[in-house]
Parts: structure tokens; sequence; C-alpha cells
């Protein structure tokens, strides 16, 4: 394999673990406890940001030229963890504004509202994250114990893949835990659940705070990859590329997670970053969102469980019961069945 090669499946690799650890956030927010999070863009926006000026230092450090509030050199991995940290201080007072009071519908449309915002604010605050422009320069953490960038193209592929299965044991301690069915229960019925003595305002702002945690974190790794970061690199759009991942695989579903990851935001947007270049410039991209938008409303018509649907479970006697179609009842008359 040539070196530009390598090159280009490293950046392929820490993208699917970046993505993954998002995905994985966002399926906890939306595909277990049915939080409809259409910002959560901003909390990785926020992740990349913090982990830029964690690592980026004072602003007379970096020659004057990039404007940004804070400045540190925080050694590796505590800029991530710091960034993941700020990222779920961030979803604090958000979560208050858009979960805790409202429901369904009215929740999607002012996380939406919410992250269009923050977009323009980031472009038109200059003094915040350097407006327009972004960070740059963004140290990469540990390079100075390697000689070639191939080598330590390599080496952060491992690290990427060290933080999304840290994510993995995050989410999956959480989905498979007691808690996990309190928040399945949130997303089926909130009136039942509050009836069955769950706070379902205490657990929501929880899982959406765990989440944005993840997503700061996916956001600080990938920001100290590509050592920039700017408002053109999270348009709130950007969501529902997460989104369609989500569906594709399957909702609550990890696995499926992991599935829609390298379908969608790998495989298809790659394969569709050959297209040729027809008609005006920049049609092609827009192909490509016009093609995203379709592959989710395809699987939401005709399989709107993705390709590994979320396993089912039923209790009877205390134990754990696998799906089945068609199991005879005690008690039922011959030729009689029950699903359980």
């Amino acid at each position: 394999m040539s070196p530009l090669m390598q090159f280009y499946v490293t950046e392929l690799l820490v993208l699917f673990s970046v993505n993954i650890i998002a995905v994985w956030a966002l399926d906890l927010q939306f595909g277990v406890t049915g939080i409809n999070n259409f910002g959560f863009i901003i909390f990785q926006s926020v992740g990349a940001y913090a982990g830029a000026v964690f690592t980026l230092g004072s602003q007379s450090a970096n020659g004057g030229f990039q404007h940004f509030i804070g400045g540190a050199h925080l050694p590796y991995p505590w800029s991530v963890i710091a960034a993941g940290i700020v990222a779920g201080i961030v979803a604090i007072p958000i979560g208050h504004m858009g979960i805790s009071r409202l429901r369904g519908d009215y929740q999607a449309i002012v996380m939406l509202v919410l992250a269009v915002m923050a977009i323009n604010i980031a472009n038109a605050a200059v003094n915040i994250v350097n407006g327009p422009a972004g960070l740059s320069l963004v140290p990469q953490p540990l390079v100075q114990f390697f000689h070639s960038s191939l080598e330590y193209s390599w080496v952060y592929v491992a690290l990427s893949a060290v933080w999304a299965l840290l994510a993995f044991f995050v989410v999956r301690g959480i989905t498979a835990a007691p808690l996990g069915r309190r928040l399945r229960a949130i997303r089926e019925s909130e009136s039942a659940a509050s009836a069955l003595g769950i706070n379902v305002a205490k657990m929501k702002m929880r899982v959406f705070v765990i989440g944005a945690m993840l997503a700061g974190v996916s956001g600080a790794v990938y920001v100290q990859y590509l050592g920039s970061w700017g408002p053109t690199s999270w348009a709130y759009t950007e969501t529902f590329v997460f989104f369609t991942a989500i569906v594709v695989g399957g909702t609550g579903n990890m696995l499926g997670a992991a599935l829609g990851v390298a379908l969608v935001p790998i495989a298809f947007q790659e394969l569709t970053r050959f297209f040729p270049n027809v008609g005006y410039p920049g049609m092609s991209a827009s192909l490509q969102w016009v093609l995203i938008g379709i592959l989710m409303l395809v699987f939401m018509w005709f399989r709107p469980r993705g390709l590994i649907p979320e396993r089912r479970r039923t209790f009877r006697g205390g134990k754990v019961l696998a799906p089945r179609k068609a199991r005879v009842v005690e008690g039922t008359s011959a030729g009689m069945s029950s699903d359980v």
C-alpha cells in the first residue's frame, strides 16, 4: 500500500472512531431515551473548540493572530477529558431550556434553532473562537515522539480507537443496567414512566449531559488530529448525518449504530465524493446531501427499525426471554398462540 493510500486509510479509521463515539452518544439520547436532540453538533463543536484551546495555550503564545477565550497547555489526555467536561457544562443550561420543559416536536425545533444560533454566534463573535477563520495550528498530542507523519497517523488511529472503546463501555454500562430499562420506559411513554415513579426530567437531563460529554470527547479527538476547526466544520446539517446512521443501522442498538457509521458517514459519503463534477460548482456536494436525505426517507418508509433492529425483551418469572413470533402460552387452547 502506497504512503498516500495509507494516509487516506488512517484518516477514514480516525473518522470512524470519532463518528462512532458521536453516534453512540446521540443514540443514547435519541434511540434509547427518546430525546430529539437536533442540536447535537453543538456539543461536538464545543468539545472541538475546547480541545483546541486547551492545547493552544495563550493568544500571545500563538502570535496573537488567533482570538479566543481562555487558553492552556493541558497534557494529553487531560485536554480531551477537559473538553468533554466543558461540553457537559454547556449542556446543562441548554438541557433545562430545551429538554426539561419541552417534549416531542417542540424539543426538536428548539434544539435545531439553538444549533443555528450557535453557528451564527461563532461566526460573528471574533473574540470567542476566532470568528469565521476558526482555530488552527492545534498541536497534535505525542507527535514529538515519532519521526514520520505516517507512523504517527497509525498511532493516532490506535488512540482514537481507545477513546471509542471507552465510549462503548460508558454507553453499554448505561443501557445494560437497570438504568437502561428506565430510559427505554421514558422513550415509550413518559406519562407511564412517571406513573411508575421514574423522575423523567432528571433521567433525561442526566442522559443529555452524558451524551454531550461524549460528543465533546469526539470533537476534541478529531480536532487534535485535524489541527483546525471552524464554523464551516460543523453546519447544523451534520447532525442529520448522525441521525441517518442511526436510522440505517437501527435505533437503540450499539451494533446497529456502528454499522450505520460504517455505511453512512464513511462508505456512503466517501463514495459520493468520487462523483464526476457536473453542472455548477458545488453541485456534487449538494447532491450528496440530497442522497443522504433520500437514504433516510427510504429506511424510514420501508425499514424503520434499521438493518439491525433493537432486540425486544419481555420478562416472566424474573427471567429475560428472547422474542419469539409464536410462543404457546400455558392455559391457551390448542392452536392458539401469543407473542411474548
